[in-house]
């Protein structure tokens, strides 16, 4: 699972970069979609497997905080002093005639995150702050007013977080909420309103379905992939190079987007599991994967600065400005991890590791060595993480955010 949240981070570096690069792995859109699986498995997990946050939402909320904020404050301070020392002017071009109101809404998401999901609903009409339906219907980009414009993910991620604990303990309401999820999409693109940006992957209530689809991987599918695993001892390694030569060969198979990409969520969900299993069995994966979030966040800001180093090189020699990015984030993100996260993770452990046991009556589950949870109910069996100006100057993030 490592290897894969990896590879998908990159899918969105590439879709950034713009140009020829958008069609390499599984696409910025898609990696979007995919990592919303990913993290309604690994939450189910950590919620229904597990006794660390049984009864305790806000262990659990103190604990997804201390996963995001650290790095991304720190990629956010980092922005924010490049910008000082003499660019941006995009950035602070946005400010310059904002209403108080929008002033505050940037304000108030570039530091806490949520609503920046939001903001690409927002626009300013006729001077003021205004639903318009799309960031593109406004006076003034807003979303270049935010200091890690992919960050917007994290604002869906985190809407999902606020759900997870009262949603995921009770097969009936996953399954309602799945199904509504998905009866909204279905409106919306009857309606013609969901099958434009941002409606297609960025409004959270059609998004919890992806989210959804991510638990019942883990909560049913994990257990008969566990058991099957067990007489073909290499399927966690089978199941996870399959998934892996999928993302690497995505764009070659010849299927109308829409269907592709649908047959691309589904695969995953299913293989999940397996995906996971590997991971359990192979430290390197784990760690490779450690490095996704931060290459996910950091990645506008490694675009900023070698757009400014080698100022019209992205344009002259792409490839190589590819390569320098690429290589850019892996080394930004592994310093990111080395100086922030990794000391941060101790105190993530702390948390988990001074949860109290399961209430008094109830039988205590354990997790065996390869994720799954003894003495939990059939659901609840199961075990064991995204533009600057669109067209704007080379260096910039080609595409919107």
């Amino acid at each position: 699972m490592g290897m894969l949240r990896t590879l998908l981070a990159l899918s969105v570096v590439l879709d950034h970069l713009g140009g020829g690069a958008t069609d390499w792995l599984v696409g910025g859109r898609l990696a979007v979609q995919l990592f919303y699986v990913i993290s309604g498995f690994l939450i189910s997990y950590v919620l229904t497997a597990t006794d660390h946050y049984r009864g305790a939402p806000g262990r659990f909320y103190a604990n997804r905080a201390l996963r995001l904020y650290p790095v991304y404050l720190a990629v956010a301070a980092l922005t924010l002093l490049a910008y000082l020392a003499g660019g941006g002017e995009a950035f602070w071009r946005v400010y310059e005639d904002l209403p108080l109101s929008a002033e505050l809404f940037l304000a108030v998401s570039n530091l806490v995150i949520l609503g920046q999901d939001w903001l690409m609903f927002f626009g300013i009409e006729q001077g003021g702050l205004a639903f318009t339906g799309s960031f593109v219907h406004s006076e003034v980009p807003l979303y270049q007013g935010l200091l890690v414009p992919q960050a917007w993910t994290l604002g869906v991620e985190m809407s999902f977080y606020l759900v997870a604990p009262f949603a995921l303990h009770s097969p009936r309401r996953l399954l309602v909420l799945l199904v509504a999820s998905l009866a909204l999409r279905a409106a919306l693109i009857a309606s013609g309103i969901g099958q434009g940006d941002p409606w297609t992957y960025r409004f959270f209530p059609t998004e919890l379905a992806l989210f959804l689809l991510g638990s019942l991987s883990h909560q049913v599918l994990l257990p008969r992939w566990q058991a099957w695993s067990r007489r073909v001892a290499r399927l966690p390694e089978l199941g996870t190079a399959l998934l892996l030569l999928y993302a690497l060969a995505h764009f070659s198979i010849g299927l109308p987007p829409t269907l592709r990409d649908g047959i691309a969520v589904l695969l995953f969900a299913a293989l999940l599991p397996l995906a996971f299993l590997f991971q359990s069995r192979h430290r390197l994966d784990k760690a490779i994967g450690e490095l996704s979030y931060p290459i996910y966040i950091c990645h506008a800001l490694v675009i900023l600065f070698f757009g400014w180093l080698l100022d019209g090189t992205q344009a002259r020699q792409p490839a190589m400005f590819m390569a320098l990015v690429v290589a850019g984030c892996i080394g930004l993100a592994a310093l990111l991890n080395s100086l922030i996260a990794e000391p941060v993770e101790r105190l993530r452990r702390r948390l988990r590791v001074d949860a109290p046991l399961a209430g008094v009556g109830s039988a205590p589950r354990t997790v065996n060595p390869t994720g799954v949870a003894r003495g939990a109910a059939p659901l609840d069996r199961a075990p064991v993480r995204h533009a600057a100006s669109a067209g704007g100057a080379v260096g910039t993030i080609r595409r919107a955010p």
